[in-house]
């Protein structure tokens, strides 16, 4: 079984790209600001208008030097009337091919039961939940990538908050010795 580091190797050597790159730990994520009752979020897809607060990417493809192995994904909802807890729909598709299909993490949310990843049990938090991924999601470099959240409920206010952080293992651009 391959690690974190030998799969992104593997995938970058298959795609050609041979630049120098530095490994580091990545993380990217996303917000979308809610209109009242609205169920359905798409993530890394709009950036415009976006602080560095609500983003840290201005494209849905990363560089052509970086990619990244996700390895936990996290959701945290900024909302005084509406939680996590209720039934929820990820999907996470990364180029043509969807990689997590119609997946619900809500029961990593509170106490709801066991954790998917069985490494932790769930927060006790109905507004911010976390799953570690078991099997590696790898965001080729130049490949476009999105997210999308369909909630069970209708509670969402104007102006609530949801975010999507994917967390991992990464390679980022790096000179070397050539500058």
């Amino acid at each position: 079984m391959a690690n974190q580091v030998n799969k992104l190797a593997y995938v970058d050597s298959k795609l050609g790209v041979s630049l120098p790159g530095q490994q580091t730990t990545r993380v990217i994520y996303d917000s979308v600001n809610a209109t009242a009752g609205q169920q359905f979020f798409e993530f890394f897809t709009n950036f415009a208008g976006k602080t560095e607060f609500q983003t840290n990417l201005t494209t849905n493809k990363l560089d052509s030097a970086e990619s990244m192995v996700i390895k936990s994904i996290q959701i945290i909802m900024n909302s005084a009337t509406s939680n996590l807890v209720d039934h929820l729909n990820l999907n996470i598709q990364v180029g043509n091919q969807t990689v997590i299909k119609d997946f619900d993490p809500s029961f990593n949310a509170s106490s709801r039961g066991l954790s998917f990843d069985r490494l932790h049990s769930g927060f006790n938090s109905t507004t911010n939940l976390e799953l570690r991924l078991l099997t590696d999601i790898v965001i080729p470099p130049q490949v476009n990538f999105k997210a999308t959240l369909q909630l069970g409920n209708a509670l969402v206010a104007l102006n609530d908050d949801i975010t999507i952080i994917f967390k991992g293992y990464g390679r980022i651009f790096s000179a070397g010795n050539s500058f």
